[in-house]
């Protein structure tokens, strides 16, 4: 019994705040250190809009992450609830993640002013280095490395899965001593709606272009199992009919091809057949609505 509490003592664990710009790779990073799909995937700016929580668990300890929105100025209520999760997550993370990419070209003074004052361990993530060779990598290190005093600054590829372990390590290194904080079998704590939900917007962004990523949104409406099927029926908000009309497609070809890739993956997910009955509505200003927000996220 004495030797099991020694161990449990020697285990570190803690919450970790993914942070940085859109785009930058953060959901793609928190994918392949939990080798699993938590978070959607795109390359459409504002993808992640609430905080998402991974937990890894390994003997080393429990490392609960906090994949929170891209940093951005807000025009809308949704906007102002996506900083207000990045702001929870910064201050409830006892370690920050900062990502930039490759292509990052400035120094991100509003960025980093999030975080400043926090007294935080702080890491400088520099992801997207597999198509660069090691002289442009470490050209980009030197360019960023004074702008803030970072306790690590790893470059790393997560699409490839370069250096993540790396990350993983380090991040166990600076995590206080603690037993872990939820069940080992627990890996996220999103609920099923809100997956389907994300799942059927992942799809949206991949095949949609221009104004559709920032205006549509999917509440779910129903799940429920029928004769080994799980039935779901949800509703993809737009604002205007204009969109409505982008989102169907020509004789519903667009949104037959969203509903067929989102029940690929949700086929995965539950490991049961999926009946995915989609259906598009027009909610004018429903980003600006608390009502449906609020809906939205229940």
């Amino acid at each position: 019994m004495n030797i099991e509490k020694k161990e449990n003592q020697n285990r570190h664990s803690g919450y970790v705040a993914l942070l940085g710009r859109t785009n930058v790779g953060k959901s793609t990073f928190m994918n392949a250190v939990m080798e699993a799909k938590i978070s959607i995937v795109s390359d459409k700016p504002q993808t992640t809009r609430k905080q998402i929580l991974g937990i890894k668990t390994t003997p080393k300890g429990q490392i609960i992450f906090f994949d929170s929105p891209g940093i951005h100025i807000p025009h809308f209520r949704l906007n102002e609830k996506m900083m207000k999760d990045v702001h929870h997550s910064l201050l409830d993370a006892d370690l920050i993640l900062y990502f930039i990419d490759m292509d990052t070209k400035w120094d991100d003074e509003f960025a980093i002013s999030l975080f400043k004052d926090l007294n935080k361990t702080v890491f400088l993530i520099i992801n997207k280095i597999d198509k660069y060779n090691k002289a442009r990598i470490l050209e980009k290190i030197s360019k960023f490395k004074d702008n803030f005093q970072w306790q690590e600054i790893v470059p790393i590829s997560a699409l490839k899965g370069n250096n993540v372990d790396l990350v993983e390590d380090l991040i166990f290194n600076y995590l206080p001593e603690s037993d872990y904080y939820y069940p080992e079998e627990e890996s996220t704590l999103q609920t099923e709606r809100f997956y389907v939900s994300e799942m059927v917007r992942e799809k949206i962004l991949n095949f949609t272009h221009d104004e559709m990523p920032f205006v549509t949104t999917v509440k779910v409406e129903d799940i429920h199992e029928k004769e080994n099927v799980i039935v779901i029926r949800a509703e993809i908000y737009v604002e205007k009919r204009s969109q409505k009309k982008i989102i169907i497609g020509k004789q519903g070809s667009m949104l037959k091809m969203i509903g067929e890739q989102a029940r690929v993956e949700l086929e995965d997910y539950f490991d049961k057949k999926i009946y995915l009955d989609l259906f598009v509505k027009v909610v004018p200003g429903w980003r600006n609505s608390p009502r449906i927000l609020t809906e939205i996220e229940s």
